[in-house]
């Protein structure tokens, strides 16, 4: 028999108790990755803001809306490259399950001006400025919902004060991020016409012309609105972004805390698991030695066992969570605006790595002391 054959036949003995330890090893390291992976989401949207946009909102709350006149003088500002509107529709596209992505209301002739990472054939684009009822959507999410150009539909509002549903016809399906490629824009001219036309705009989304142009554009568009009736603040599309991060409050705190939390009470349920363990076998282990086996021999075989049961949990809840959440679209739960977790091989590794320690430490101490009997003391003990 082979020296790991000889492990996994040990540490596998006790069936249940061993299924049971690496379920609960699973679970914890499953929790674990899940919340590291949401961590490592967030900070990949933020890195994918760009350091040329800025977001104009209501400088009292995002919920207040702005006069459409504003653009006129904000477009005059020096630096300023491109300005385009965004409402904020969030209708419903079929029922509540099938509405895992963001609707916008957008001026259709700057959107791309704006958003120019964003790629669109200049067709799609030119069909798309052409028509009132046009849309855009993401390649993601039409590939999802099976959606394809020329295709009709409706969405159904729900935060808007408005009787009828929007008929779209998708003329355009964008690659890119703008989140993913997980957002439907339409023309916020139908929008208003639909609306009675209020003249209202959620924000204004702006692009400038260099990185040194940011902070002067900022401060100049706040100055001119100061002292309105609808004053405005303006700010990076990463500190935009931020400041729905931070409504959750400091999360890499919170999951190192839940993670430290998480471990230490990992390790007492495998410390206890592996010291049962090894008080059962303390006469095999005297057998063992007496026939040849060094105190270091024996040492490495306990913590072996331990560091098995412990990897393969942790390996069986880090592939779950990569599993679960590569299929499970998160768009629906946060009105569109997070989509998914990735749950990395990095991540995969770290999991592992803490399996791997919690199944030293935990047999270790226990493992430590039987390979410290000596042969009469282990043939003298009763379990």
């Amino acid at each position: 028999m082979t020296y790991p054959g000889f492990v996994w036949k040990n540490g596998m003995r006790n069936k249940r108790r061993a299924i049971l330890t690496m379920m609960s090893v699973a679970l914890a390291v499953f929790v674990m990755a899940t919340l590291v992976s949401f961590v490592a989401q967030l900070d990949r949207n933020m890195n994918e803001a760009s350091p040329l946009r800025l977001i104009t909102r209501h400088a009292v709350s995002l919920t207040n809306s702005l006069p459409e006149r504003y653009r006129a003088q904000i477009e005059k500002i020096p630096g300023v490259v491109a300005v385009s509107e965004l409402n904020w529709f969030g209708g419903i596209y079929i029922d509540e399950a099938h509405t895992d992505f963001a609707q916008f209301a957008c001026d259709a002739r700057t959107l791309f001006d704006v958003f120019d990472e964003v790629r669109i054939p200049p067709d799609q684009k030119e069909a798309f400025m052409r028509e009132r009822t046009a849309a855009v959507i993401g390649r993601r999410k039409a590939e999802k919902h099976g959606l394809k150009l020329g295709d009709r539909i409706t969405i159904k509002p729900r935060d808007i004060p408005i009787d009828v549903p929007l008929e779209l016809t998708i003329r355009g399906i964008f690659e890119g991020t703008v989140n993913n490629e997980a957002q439907l824009f339409f023309h916020r001219d139908y929008l208003e016409e639909v609306m009675g036309r209020p003249g209202w705009v959620g924000t204004y989304w702006i692009r400038v012309d260099s990185p040194e142009s940011v902070s002067r554009v900022s401060e100049t568009i706040d100055a001119l609105f100061q002292n309105t009736e609808a004053p405005t603040k303006t700010e990076t599309e990463r500190a935009f972004n931020m400041s729905f991060v931070s409504m959750l409050g400091n999360l890499k705190q919170l999951v190192a805390t839940i993670s430290g939390v998480i471990i230490f009470t990992l390790l007492l349920v495998t410390g206890n698991t592996m010291a049962m363990s090894v008080r059962e076998r303390i006469r095999e282990i005297a057998v063992l030695k007496s026939l040849g086996f060094h105190r270091g021999e024996v040492l490495r075989l306990l913590v072996a066992e331990g560091v098995l049961i412990t990897v393969t949990g942790g390996l069986a809840g880090c592939l779950a969570a990569r599993v679960i959440f590569g299929w499970l679209d998160l768009g629906a739960f946060s009105l569109g605006f997070f989509q998914q977790v990735d749950v990395t091989w990095p991540i995969i590794a770290a999991g592992l790595a803490v399996s791997a320690v919690v199944g030293i430490v935990s047999a270790g101490i226990p493992a430590l002391r039987a390979a410290n009997l000596t042969v009469a003391e282990g043939l003298r003990h009763v379990g």
